[in-house]
């Protein structure tokens, strides 16, 4: 049997965690139709079961991305109802970028192209770039961020005092 570098982990590929936490979720959508493939990233479903966190498609620039669907060489795509790991803060992913960025720069995701690219507007910022992009379809590095760090809103300190009134001025001369 002929053996190929893949079968060893040689090549990096879109999805593969580099380091950080990941976790097991389950995909849903209303369409049994709807597939998920690695590096896409997804959103957490308001539709829950004890113990399982179910996971979405975002469908927007603004979504509140969650985490980043990981590689698994036995599967290439998860319908509705399967399991699957994700990479979620904190965590190195490899993901593909949409055109030329460089590294330490925020980056938005393309729901529809399943890309990273400079965070514009005010789309949700996803992660920040490990590496140089050096144009579409090249593979970098990401360091994954929630949605909720980006304009997230710290405590409101407590109020000044009112300050007094000041001395009255002297009255000026009359004719």
């Amino acid at each position: 049997m002929a053996l190929n570098q893949n079968q060893f982990g040689m090549l990096t590929t879109v999805g593969t965690r580099i380091s950080g936490p990941s976790m097991t979720v389950e995909f849903y959508d209303a369409s049994a139709a709807t597939t998920l493939v690695a590096g896409e990233m997804v959103c957490i479903g308001a539709t829950v079961r004890p113990n399982v966190t179910k996971v979405i498609k975002g469908t927007a620039l603004t979504d509140a991305y969650f985490g980043v669907v990981l590689t698994n060489p036995l599967k290439e795509s998860w319908v509705t109802g399967e399991k699957l790991e994700i990479a979620i803060l904190g965590s190195i992913v490899t993901m593909t970028a949409s055109g030329a960025f460089n590294a330490g720069g925020s980056l938005q995701y393309a729901f529809d192209t399943f890309k990273v690219a400079t965070q514009t507007a005010s789309n949700s910022i996803v992660g920040v770039a490990m590496d140089n992009s050096t144009g579409n379809n090249a593979l970098v590095r990401v360091f994954v961020y929630l949605k909720a760090i980006q304009g997230a809103v710290g405590p409101v300190g407590p109020t000044g005092g009112t300050g007094g009134t000041g001395p009255t001025g002297p009255t000026g001369v009359t004719a």
